[in-house]
């Protein structure tokens, strides 16, 4: 089965807007679907992100945005220390929409791809994500890309939502060495590693703050996850400056 990742441009404004809604009225509760502004389009596909569909036997079936948020007040670089002097170099993973006939087939992989490597030549140096703690397949396909859980903040009006990020273009560093022997609990911070329940959102943001971060998933089931915390140096704190 082919697919094939086309990057969009400001001439594709309404082919995204139309794709946006193709997506949003097939699913079982449109609502949930968190749309895009026109707006808010037309600046990513200009100067303002980068922009892909995902095309099978010419129909266009995923899209994936980015974003590159610069000193507007919804830069997610503003929940952490990351001085204002680098928000020019932050980008954000926004909105990646499949149709529900095409998930499973690893669309969303094919987009991440595709869009990091295309940020090679825009200064970027740091890239934050949400996703919620409801959704760990979503979690897992950023992951998937070397994001990493480092966070859990409110967002979009006090939801819940892990803030996740990767360095660019540089892997993580390889974490400090410590005691072997992992545990199921946040309280033992000289173990090497911790699990936590994604339902245990209280034990999760105190790892956090911790100095915890996200490093793997270990599902339970169809709806259950685990996450794999490991201490790990981050470019900047979470939380008030």
């Amino acid at each position: 089965m082919t697919f094939d990742v086309q990057r969009l441009g400001p001439a594709d404004l309404d082919l995204l807007l139309c794709l946006q809604e193709r997506i949003r009225s097939t699913l079982p509760d449109p609502s949930v679907f968190q749309t895009s502004t026109p707006e808010f389009i037309a600046y990513c596909l200009a100067d303002g992100g980068r922009c892909y569909r995902v095309v099978h036997e010419g129909e266009p079936v995923a899209y994936r945005m980015v974003y590159f948020p610069r000193d507007r007040p919804f830069n997610l670089a503003k929940d952490t220390t990351l001085p204002a002097a680098q928000y020019d170099t932050v980008a954000h993973w926004d909105t990646v929409a499949v149709m529900p006939a095409w998930r499973g087939h690893g669309l969303a992989r094919l987009m991440n791809l595709r869009a990091l490597g295309d940020l090679a030549d825009s200064g970027v140096r740091h890239v934050f994500a949400t996703s919620s703690p409801a959704n760990p397949h979503g979690v897992r396909t950023l992951m998937d890309a070397e994001f990493q859980p480092v966070a859990l903040v409110e967002k979009f009006g006090g939801r819940l939502r892990f803030l996740l990020y990767r360095p660019y273009p540089e892997p993580w560093a390889a974490p400090p060495a410590r005691r072997l022997g992992p545990t199921r609990s946040a309280e033992s911070a000289e173990s090497a590693e911790l699990i936590v329940p994604f339902s245990a959102t209280d034990e999760l943001a105190r790892a956090f703050r911790d100095g915890w971060s996200g490093a793997g998933l270990r599902f339970d089931g169809p709806d259950g996850a685990r996450l794999r915390m490991l201490r790990r140096p981050l470019p900047f704190r979470v939380g008030p400056r």
